[in-house]
């Protein structure tokens, strides 16, 4: 069965497109895009201890997850801001696209797709995405079948390692969304997660090997 629906993701589906990089920071050494690999390149993984919890009781989902990466606030930003790029990275996006910019507004078009037993549950969105640079990344769904989705992601430097700390609540219309297993919701979080850890080493490793 597949499930056609306009709505968003309601795992961190917040990460793609150019990188958004302020003006009082630089990204050290240059990062050239087109050796951002595709997601069936293989990439040594890098093991990272992700902390995810979820709460859904049939009404609303609340997501809380955190994981430390070895690499700067500014290395970090350039992956989660790569709006246009994150389907190369994140095995359930399919497209995403920067369809609006204004100052650190970034409007975002996303589909994803997402598999929970038979079903094949198609997800398309368009967020607003309010950039603090190198600190935080606020979303919320502008258009899609959510009646609520706020995501809130703060980088936080320690030491020469970067914590993401991301926050999701999400009430959605779809029913089978409503009923979905938290473990479920948990394991596809830390998957992402994951993905997104091993592109910040990889982008860090070709900054290194120069």
């Amino acid at each position: 069965m597949k499930i056609i629906a306009t709505s968003v993701a309601f795992l961190p589906l917040l990460f793609l497109g150019e990188p958004v990089l302020a003006e009082e920071g630089k990204l050290p050494g240059k990062l050239n895009t087109s050796t951002v690999n595709s997601a069936t390149q293989a990439v040594q993984r890098h093991s990272t201890d992700i902390r995810v919890k979820v709460e859904n009781d049939g009404e609303q989902i609340i997501v809380n997850a955190t994981f430390t990466v070895p690499a700067a606030p500014q290395l970090v930003w350039a992956v989660l801001t790569d709006f246009d790029n994150i389907s190369r990275f994140i095995s359930s996006i399919q497209s995403s696209k920067v369809v609006g910019r204004s100052g650190n507004d970034v409007h975002v078009s996303q589909h994803a797709i997402e598999k929970y037993a038979f079903l094949t549950i198609s997800l398309e969105s368009v967020r607003k995405i309010s950039l603090t640079p190198f600190k935080k990344i606020q979303e919320r769904m502008i258009s899609g079948n959510m009646r609520k989705m706020e995501e809130t992601t703060q980088l936080l430097p320690e030491g020469d390692h970067t914590r993401i700390v991301y926050q999701a609540e999400i009430i959605p219309d779809m029913w089978i969304l409503r009923f979905i297993g938290p473990h479920f919701i948990e394991n596809e979080a830390r998957k992402q997660f994951q993905e997104i850890s091993d592109e910040i080493i990889r982008r860090k490793r070709v900054l290194t090997t120069g």
